[in-house]
């Protein structure tokens, strides 16, 4: 009896969290309003945290300066952050500025916007500026990325995230599954969420703030995971983040196992504490007011990443048919739509990112891609993983 009414609880829930990810996927779908191109009014500052990056850095600059925006109404400061290699070198010889933070112990992306909006741009005059950038120092943005985000700031939008991408998602299994992620998160729900009229999320690179944003917040997130938390913070202040999908970057993911691992306990860790810090604000303010989108920011704070949502799903479902199954009935055709519905839900990311056939062939290693994923979470608490910030 107990069991039965376990899988009946878990399974519901189970199926309303899915129904609800198709519900932004076909949201998703529904063509946005086209903006006509706005002639080039907003100037930007571009900001690059860079933290022993010189492999990386000048052909993200480079991309910059192929950028079809007026190359007076653009600035690039690059932030060499506690960097043990030449990054700085490489900037300042490409004629851009670069700022070198020493700081050992407040070290990461979070701690050094925090430093430059607080010491830089306050130094400087914020209304040298319309706008500021925030690249990673592996980004390349499309020529017409400016542009765009020109015209969606002089359309109202104060905050936005740009459209990233993996550069090269056939190059490996990781990549491959990690384009698959970008695409179930930014194609799906966050620009579900974006139509709408919800919070979308930032995505720590490829993301524009209006002047005043900045003016009136600063950055305060400072935690392992500085693009959710300062999602969750806006949200939480009435500043509302969109998607631009035509404004396009890619990015470099690790090739190395062991540096991808880390990477990913980082932010699972992080957004574990994000929760922490904000889990409970959105549910009080949901109760208080009845708005439905702070239920939607709490639904993404608590949910895993999907190929950890995915193996927790199936773990449940085998679980089921070993304990608990003892005919085809209502219960047994709920887990089964369960799972035939996440299946369908990951062909439609990867068809709604025009994914090719090298990343779909990738899908074989996903069972190991989960395994390897449970054991960074599990070795890493273990043995205090991440050290570091970067």
């Amino acid at each position: 009896m107990f069991l039965d009414l376990f899988f009946w609880v878990s399974g519901i829930l189970l199926l309303l969290i899915v129904g609800y990810l198709f519900f932004l996927a076909f949201a998703a779908m529904v063509p946005g309003d086209k903006l006509e191109t706005a002639m080039p009014e907003k100037s930007f500052l571009i900001l690059v945290p860079a933290h022993n990056e010189a492999s990386a850095i000048g052909a993200t600059l480079e991309s910059i300066r192929k950028s079809e925006y007026p190359e007076n109404m653009l600035d690039v400061v690059v932030v060499a952050d506690n960097c043990s290699d030449n990054t700085a070198e490489i900037v300042k010889s490409m004629g851009i500025q670069c700022l070198e933070r020493n700081d050992p112990e407040n070290t990461g992306k979070g701690h050094v916007l925090a430093w430059v909006f607080r010491h830089i741009v306050d130094t400087s005059g914020r209304d040298a500026f319309d706008a500021f950038i925030i690249l990673d120092a592996d980004t390349h943005v499309a020529e017409d990325f400016f542009s765009v985000m020109n015209t969606r700031l002089l359309n109202g939008q104060h905050v936005i995230q740009a459209y990233t991408q993996v550069r090269h998602p056939e190059r490996s299994c990781l990549e491959s599954l990690a384009f698959l992620g970008f695409a179930l998160n930014r194609n799906l729900r966050y620009l579900g969420r974006t139509r709408l009229g919800l919070q979308a999320n930032l995505m720590g690179t490829g993301m524009c703030f209006a002047r005043q944003v900045i003016e009136r917040h600063g950055w305060p997130a400072l935690s392992r995971v500085e693009d959710l938390e300062m999602t969750m913070y806006l949200k939480l202040r009435g500043v509302r983040v969109f998607l631009a999908e035509d404004a396009h970057a890619t990015v470099e993911l690790h090739e190395n196992v062991h540096r991808s691992g880390i990477q990913r306990l980082r932010w699972d860790i992080g957004k574990f504490q994000v929760r922490n810090m904000y889990l409970s604000k959105f549910i009080k303010r949901f109760f208080q007011t009845g708005d439905f989108s702070f239920l939607d920011s709490s639904l993404e704070l608590v949910l895993p990443p999907f190929s950890l949502f995915f193996a927790l799903v199936m773990a449940l479902f085998a679980f089921y048919l070993f304990v608990d199954f003892r005919q085809t009935d209502m219960l047994f055709y709920v887990w089964t739509a369960i799972i035939f519905l996440l299946f369908i839900y990951i062909f439609l990311g990867m068809w709604s990112a025009h994914a090719n056939f090298k990343v779909y062939r990738a899908l074989l290693c996903a069972p190991f891609f989960v395994l390897w994923r449970l054991w960074i979470i599990m070795a890493g608490y273990v043995r205090k993983y991440p050290k570091t910030a970067w």
